[in-house]
C-alpha cells in the first residue's frame, strides 16, 4: 500500500488474504521434487503433497459452500504433482478472493452458506494456510532442504512474491 493513502480495510484485507494464499502457491512451486511425496521420517503424519491436498480440500469446500461456481479442482484421494497442486491452489485462491471480496464490497458481514462471518473466514483461512506452511517448511528441512533466504524473506512479507 502506498504511503499517504487512506485506510481501506475491506480492500487491504482482501489483499492480505490474496498474498497469504499466493504465498502457499509460491512455497509449493519452490520445493524440490524429492521432498514433495516423501513420507515423514518418523513414519507419522502426512507427506507435503497430502498436506497441500488437505489445504486445497478445505479451500474448495468453503468456496463451494459459499456458492462459488465453478468449483476449483480437487486434489483429495490422489497424489497430485506440484504443478497440479499450484494450479488447484490458484483456482481456489481466485474463487475465494472473488467470493469474499464481493461480500466486503457489498458491505455484507457474511457469505451465505459459510459458517462464520466474512472477516472470521478470511482470518481462519489465512491462519490455516500459515499453520500448514510451517509444517511444510519443517518437513522440507527434515528431508534435507533448507528454504533459501529469499524464500524466507518472502514468507515473512519482506520481499515481494514473483
Amino acid at each position: 500500500m502506498p504511503r499517504g493513502k487512506p485506510l481501506d480495510v475491506p480492500r487491504e484485507l482482501i489483499e492480505a488474504f490474496d498474498r497469504s494464499t499466493r504465498l502457499t502457491e509460491y512455497l509449493v512451486a519452490a520445493l524440490p521434487a524429492y521432498v514433495w511425496q516423501a513420507e515423514p521420517l518418523q513414519g507419522e503424519g502426512r507427506s507435503i503433497a497430502a498436506i497441500v491436498a488437505h489445504m486445497q480440500s478445505l479451500r474448495r469446500g468453503f468456496a463451494k459452500m459459499g456458492g462459488y461456481e465453478p468449483v476449483a479442482q480437487t486434489l483429495s484421494g490422489r497424489t497430485p504433482t506440484q504443478d497440479e497442486a499450484v494450479e488447484a491452489l490458484r483456482q481456489s485462491r481466485e474463487a475465494l478472493v472473488e467470493l469474499f471480496g464481493g461480500a466486503l464490497e457489498r458491505g455484507e458481514a457474511r457469505v451465505k452458506g459459510l459458517p462464520r462471518r466474512t472477516v472470521d473466514m478470511l482470518t481462519y483461512l489465512m491462519q490455516h494456510d500459515a499453520h500448514h506452511r510451517g509444517q511444510i517448511a519443517l518437513l522440507a528441512r527434515e528431508f534435507g532442504h533448507r528454504l533459501t533466504e529469499d524464500d524466507v524473506m518472502r514468507m515473512w512479507g519482506w520481499k515481494k512474491l514473483p
